[in-house]
């Protein structure tokens, strides 16, 4: 289903943005943070750049943007630049563990959504949903970031779908327990594959997920039966996206093969810095208790790590929060482990 509204929950230090469907599920996620603009290159921003090396072996140059880091720029079959070349290029998906963000040259005046704007323009009814903002600590905005973080997902007949990115590809397979079976052994196996096939494209959405992926469906898995779960899977994912995706029948062994453009980089890269993302949640929780106790003074305990990023991170958090709620919030030492907020003095 496309996408039928938007969810923003804006914080200091960051914005998290929840799609939903038509059915009111979590269908793509995003992650704002505009101190970190300055030095990533996000999606469909348009940069100017310098050619450093060109390598014809792997079809293309890698090119510097400047304090954003590196990129590789394809190049087209005729296409060549001098080193040191300068040129525009256009992101056209962001660095991911390993990898560098890639650019393509730029053609047109026209400035192409970018960042928040291009991740809405790249989901089917995003850019003309409707956006409800959600206050600090909303439970649903949280419940679906936590989905995406999650090794598994809950399927709605029963079951679960196992899902893990590796190096080399994205392994998702299928956890029967606890389902229920209705019918014989064949049609068993069709109702669940088509569900997983379905929620293997949400989870790839929600996750930021790119590149190959492969689904280990439930035996057994005949002609007529593998062409419906690969229909299933496309149709969810092209429901939602406008990403290029495609996908093969499940092989005899019962391997359906995923190929899909990257785009963003994958939430979990963007979550993993401890310090930072301890601070961030520990803004978010002072917020919330904020609102809640609207007269109240409160403390938030940060570990010396965490508050050591947030004293360079030029947030200028405390100024913020004494705009936003007053002179009865406070941010002091605590102790290593997780952010603590409590009763102020």
């Amino acid at each position: 289903m496309p996408i039928a509204k938007l969810l923003r929950e804006q914080t200091i230090g960051e914005t998290r943005w929840v799609a939903l469907d038509g059915r009111g599920e979590a269908a793509a996620l995003y992650l704002d943070r505009a101190h970190e603009d300055a030095r990533r290159a996000v999606i469909g921003e348009r940069l100017g750049a310098h050619v450093r090396k060109l390598d014809s072996g792997a079809g293309g140059a890698f090119v510097s943007l400047g304090a954003k880091g590196e990129g590789f720029l394809r190049l087209k079959a005729g296409e060549t630049f001098a080193e040191g070349a300068a040129v525009t290029v256009e992101v056209a998906a962001e660095a991911r563990r390993g990898k560098l963000a890639r650019v393509r040259l730029a053609d047109g005046a026209e400035m192409p959504a970018s960042g928040v704007a291009g991740w809405r323009a790249s989901l089917n009814g995003g850019a003309a949903a409707a956006v409800e903002d959600r206050a600090a600590g909303d439970s649903e905005i949280g419940a679906a970031f936590d989905e995406a973080l999650s090794a598994s997902a809950v399927l709605r007949g029963g079951g679960r779908l196992q899902a893990e990115r590796t190096e080399a590809l994205i392994a998702a397979d299928i956890d029967t327990a606890g389902r229920n079976a209705r019918g014989g052994k064949a049609a068993a196996a069709l109702a669940i594959n088509l569900e997983a096939a379905g929620a293997l494209a949400r989870q790839m959405l929600l996750r930021g997920w790119g590149g190959l992926a492969v689904l280990d469906c439930v035996a057994p898995v005949d002609k007529d039966a593998g062409g419906r779960i690969r229909a299933a899977f496309l149709e969810a994912f092209r429901e939602i996206s406008g990403r290029q995706v495609k996908a093969l029948a499940p092989s005899p062994f019962g391997l359906m093969e995923i190929s899909a453009d990257w785009q963003v980089t994958p939430l979990a890269e963007r979550m993993q810095d401890g310090p930072q993302a301890m601070a961030l949640d520990g803004l978010r929780q002072l917020e919330a208790a904020a609102r809640a106790q609207r007269m109240g003074r409160l403390s938030l305990a940060l570990p010396p790590p965490a508050l050591a990023w947030l004293a360079q991170s030029g947030l200028g958090a405390e100024a913020r929060l004494a705009q936003n709620y007053g002179a009865r919030l406070e941010i002091v030492t605590g102790q290593a482990g997780a952010a603590e907020v409590k009763p102020g003095g």
